[in-house]
Parts: C-alpha cells; structure tokens; sequence
C-alpha cells in the first residue's frame, strides 16, 4: 500500500503556506495543526459581503467581488466542515442572504448574478449562458443550498423549506441513475446535512447509492481529465457512497493521488482558462492548488495513506 511520504506532506505545506490564500492555510492548521474554528470563521469573512452572501474570489474560478449563489454554498460548506454553530454572525447573515434571493417561483438560486461579466472568469460562468450551463440552477446549488439551510433549521422559514424540499425530492426521484457531476456533488451535500428528517434522509441516500457507481469515472485512465473521481463521492470511509465503491477503485484512486503529486508539493488543475485571461487563471490555478492541498492531504489521512504521524 502506498503512502504519502513525510517529506512530501511538507512538501505540499510548503506549497500552501507560500502560495496559497490564507484562508486554506488556517483551514490546514484546523485539520493538521493547532489551529481553531474562529481563524478558520475569521479568514472567511473577508470573502462575505454586507448583504451576507460570499464573492471575492471565494469560488477562484469566479473572480467577481459581488456575491453569488455559488460562492455563498461554497462558503456555507466550508462552514459545515468546521461545525460553525448558528450563533456565528457569518453564518446568520449567509443564512439571510439565502432568503433574500430566494427565486421562490422557480423554486431555485440562480448560480450567478449579471455582475459575473464585470471581473474575469471562466467561460463556464458567463451569466448568459448560466442558465444552459447549469440546468436552471434546479440542482445546482439549489440542492446543496437546501441542504446548508437544514444544517440551521432554527433559521430557515419552516414554510421555505418545506415547499422547497417537496420540490426537491420531486426532482431527485425523476433523475436518473448517471448524473451530471455536479449535480450529484449537490445531491451529496443536501444529503449529509446534519437537520435533514430522518425519513428524507434514508430517501435521498438510497438514491444516491445507485447514482454514484454510475457517475463516477472508474476507468484511472481518464483521472487526468477532469471528471468526478472515486474520492471526490466517498472521501473518507465513513461517507454513506464509500461501501458502494468497489474497494479496488478506492485503493487506486488513492494510489494516483499520491502518484500525482507535483515536485512543488501542489496537485495538477486538470481544467485552464487561460486563454479567456492568463493572468487571472494564473491567481486561480494558485488557489485551486491550495484548496486542491487541503482536500487530498485529508482524503490521504482518512484512508491511512500518510505517513506522517
């Protein structure tokens, strides 16, 4: 079994903490370190906005300060991840740019604002084309979204997420079994939210069971491309997708993570937009790499594979 050498884990700290935002550094120092929750909460709040959604780059691909949809689920997951309690002013305000925007006719979050066009960005996220690109935001973020509000229940309208889920789940139970990446990284997030009912949970993991073997690229060939990845469904073995996974899958999923590492200490981005504009894809691959750090140092550590103590 392969392991990430110790020299390599420095390796890839070295990167973090020469290149990376400081953001993902306390977010390594909270995983690997000493570090806490509140510089983790600290750091963050440079991306919100006074209307409380994120923007500023939060999502580095999308370098518009204004706040969007996307940045704001980007945001809220990294508060899930370090179990930010409702008290948190960052997340109240997160929690009441949701409602405010809240497109209660469609029953949806627009992805992105009109603003997106007034800072550079990928060609995926041109708001002309959003609502093509990402299936009228339905799925996504709507769902992942969905999912942050019932990790705060005590501030989300009853009303609001009650007629949302019943959407919702309508729209999970007409999906098929091979889904779109992103749309199942959503579905994944609503379901692991920690206030989700019981019964909507077992519901919507049953689901997901199915779609995730199916929407997985299995072949390791086509790991260098950008696709979803074993890990990126099942990252640690406690995930609910994990033992539908062939274990095989999973072990050399790790083994090319591993093997995959730059001599800098960085993992490759496997998608560029430089030719949209190389010194603004230049800043986001750098942050990508950060962000890409933290991700697999932790998936590398769930499964046993560091060598670091």
């Amino acid at each position: 079994m392969k392991t990430l050498p110790t020299h390599a884990f420095q390796s890839a700290r070295a990167y973090l903490f020469r290149h990376g935002r400081p953001l993902d550094q306390t977010r390594f120092r909270f995983y690997f370190e000493d570090g806490n929750r509140s510089e983790v909460i600290a750091e963050l709040e440079e991306f919100q906005n006074p209307d409380g959604g994120f923007g500023h780059a939060l999502e580095p691909d999308l370098r518009t300060a204004a706040s969007s949809a996307i940045a704001t689920a980007t945001g809220l997951a990294i508060l899930r991840a370090v179990a930010a309690p409702p008290a948190e002013p960052i997340v109240q305000r997160a929690i009441n740019y949701l409602i405010v925007t809240y497109d209660a006719e469609r029953q949806r979050w627009p992805i992105v604002p009109p603003a997106v066009e007034e800072a550079p960005h990928a060609p995926w996220w041109t708001h002309a084309e959003s609502e093509q690109n990402f299936g009228s935001s339905l799925i996504n973020p709507t769902a992942s979204i969905t999912g942050y509000l019932y990790d705060y229940p005590t501030l989300s309208p009853a009303d609001l997420l009650s007629s949302l889920t019943s959407a919702l789940m309508a729209r999970l139970a007409a999906a098929p079994d091979k889904m779109e990446m992103h749309d199942l990284q959503c579905w994944i997030a609503f379901a692991e939210a920690t206030g989700l009912p019981g019964e909507l949970r077992s519901q919507a993991q049953a689901k997901l069971r199915h779609a995730a073997p199916a929407t997985i690229e299995q072949n390791p060939r086509q790991w260098t491309s950008y696709g979803l990845q074993p890990l990126d469904v099942a990252s640690t073995p406690d995930s609910f997708l994990a033992d539908v996974i062939a274990p095989s899958l999973v072990e050399a999923n790790l083994d090319f993570v591993i093997d995959q590492q730059l001599p800098d200490g960085s993992w490759p981005i496997p998608w560029n937009w430089a030719f949209v504009d190389g010194q603004a894809w230049a800043q986001a691959e750098q942050d990508w790499k950060g962000v890409g750090i933290v991700q697999r140092l932790l998936a590398l550590r769930a499964y046993g594979r560091l060598a670091r103590a």
